[in-house]
């Protein structure tokens, strides 16, 4: 009883001295939506942009739009379908390093970057980052086999260093520029050696440490021309691709020892 007669004070309350009723809009775009992988590719930029705007409702029922982009921050977070990995461990074995132990590392995205306006840390809380796995360190990552705590930090920064060391794993703080109080974008760098599949880009919209909006957008990273013949056939019929690579290579030796043995006599 209490509770409902403080919202009624309080909604009335707002009447009387016109306060505004206030509303965060925000709209995001790529600048393609489609990558195409072809032979001569070697790697490519995004540009992720947006709109950051306030709806005011006044006090005589007319709207308005307040810009205070400044006051606002933005995360982007950009990460491929996700999927099962191994990471080995390589030990020293007489003079030669050899891997030994491995591990399965369980839905991880092949590629994974982030940008933002700030250093994450100051822009929301420990816990909120993780939830929206908004950081490297924070990305969520499970084995397929349980493991102590200690093991499961040296595969966990292993396999971290691995991505990092060919590029698919990038973040990069206080890259996201805002203009003119409204617009804001982002670029990322993708490698040549990145990955095909279903991306998702994710931008959040944070003020006061408090997450207001977060939209999605889809990224189709595919092959095109005779890679993607090859790449389909090879995923729809692996034991035919498998006997054909045999063949092929073998006619390759065949062929190498052929031309050598005219070319020496």
């Amino acid at each position: 009883m209490r509770r409902a007669t403080f919202i009624i004070i309080y909604f009335l309350a707002g009447l009387l001295y016109g306060q505004p009723a206030l509303a965060e809009r925000m709209v995001t775009d790529l600048s393609r939506h489609i990558i195409e992988i072809t032979s001569e590719f070697s790697g490519t930029q995004l540009l992720i942009f947006g709109a950051i705007e306030r709806d005011v409702l006044m006090d005589d029922g007319a709207r308005g739009i307040v810009i205070e982009g400044m006051d606002y921050d933005v995360i982007v977070v950009v990460q491929s379908s996700r999927h099962d990995m191994v990471v080995r461990r390589k030990e020293q074995i007489g003079p030669i390093w050899a891997n030994r132990d491995s591990v399965t590392l369980k839905n991880v995205p092949g590629y994974y970057a982030v940008t933002s306006t700030r250093p994450l840390n100051q822009i929301l809380g420990k816990q909120d980052l993780k939830i929206l796995e908004a950081g490297i360190e924070n990305l969520a990552i499970d084995f397929a086999k349980p493991m102590s705590p200690t093991e499961g930090k040296a595969y966990r920064d292993g396999f971290i260093r691995n991505m990092k060391a060919k590029n698919l794993y990038n973040q990069q703080e206080g890259t996201v520029s805002v203009l003119d109080d409204i617009l804001f974008r982002a670029i990322l760098e993708f490698p040549a050696n990145m990955p095909v599949g279903e991306y998702k880009v994710d931008v959040h919209l944070i003020r006061n440490g408090e997450l207001l909006l977060s939209e999605q957008s889809p990224l189709e990273v595919g092959k095109a021309g005779l890679e993607r013949i090859i790449y389909n056939f090879a995923h729809i019929y692996p034991a035919s691709y498998g006997i054909m690579a045999i063949i092929v290579a073998l006619f390759a030796g065949w062929l190498g020892g052929f031309l050598s043995r005219k070319m020496s006599g």
